[in-house]
């Protein structure tokens, strides 16, 4: 249980948080942790999900605890637009009977100038409201396996020796020679120099990732690392991933860039 002033401690860290974003013309919204879902329109990834979650039935109706800010959003402006371009929140997420406070942001039709400048407004609040810092950046894309590895073999039992880093079992799959292999072999803070030894300079992804490194290092961030291994949670991540591992605290900023029904980018961190 926690004592007085640790809890007193968090919800001043979510009201600092939703003042901060406020004054920076953020539109606050704060949603019900439960969630009523229409089975019919639950897709497949929907269904998946449902083992990590507590739900139950009512009246013929299907409720759900909150585990993830950014679907619930989602779901609910997919059926009731907004003309909101960005959002903050806090609240409780639930994901295996575990609860976490998260404060979070959510960018609608993002450009990279504007995420950019949402990242560095949460990492300012960071440093000043919870005296902690970035220690170092780790960057994906979920587009980058594509250029790296062709789609026939990317099967279930392939993919998940990636997330595992399983280099012996990944190179009598593949070979040893395979362009994903060698990568993986590198340290991570090398890989993104040496992406463009194995995928053209003028792929997608590369170009991102590229654009990204460039302007993390003119922030003054040298501590970049390239994850090759992150699977997307749900289908709609498509894009570019960043997550910033913090000095003081076990604390991890994650963001990542996402297309489904509406487009949007999303940063959020558990307190």
């Amino acid at each position: 249980m926690k004592e007085a002033k640790q809890i007193i401690a968090l919800k001043e860290t979510e009201t600092a948080f939703l003042s901060y974003f406020n004054q920076q013309n953020y539109r606050l919204v704060d949603f019900s942790v439960i969630e009523r879902l229409d089975w019919q329109q639950l897709n497949h990834e929907d269904l998946q999900q449902m083992g990590e979650r507590r739900f139950w039935q009512h009246n013929r109706q299907i409720y759900a605890l909150r585990n993830d800010f950014t679907d619930q959003l989602l779901r609910y402006y997919t059926m009731y637009p907004t003309d909101a371009e960005k959002v903050a929140y806090t609240g409780l997420i639930i994901r295996h009977n575990d609860t976490a406070t998260q404060v979070g942001i959510e960018h609608y039709h993002p450009t990279l100038t504007n995420v950019q400048h949402s990242l560095q407004l949460f990492i300012d609040f960071i440093m000043t409201k919870l005296n902690d810092q970035v220690n170092f950046v780790v960057l994906g894309h979920y587009q980058l396996l594509d250029a790296l590895l062709a789609k026939e073999l990317q099967t279930h039992k392939v993919l998940a020796m990636i997330e595992e880093r399983n280099l012996s079992g990944l190179a009598q799959h593949l070979s040893s020679s395979h362009p994903l292999i060698q990568l993986l072999q590198q340290n991570t803070i090398t890989q993104l120099n040496q992406l463009d030894h194995y995928i053209s300079s003028e792929h997608a992804a590369f170009q991102e990732l590229k654009v990204w490194q460039q302007w993390l290092l003119a922030q003054g961030y040298s501590d970049i690392h390239l994850d090759l291994t992150a699977q997307p949670p749900r289908s709609y991540y498509k894009g570019l991933f960043i997550q910033c591992h913090l000095t003081h605290s076990d604390r991890i900023l994650t963001g990542g860039y996402y297309k489904g029904a509406i487009e949007g980018f999303g940063l959020g961190l558990t307190l």
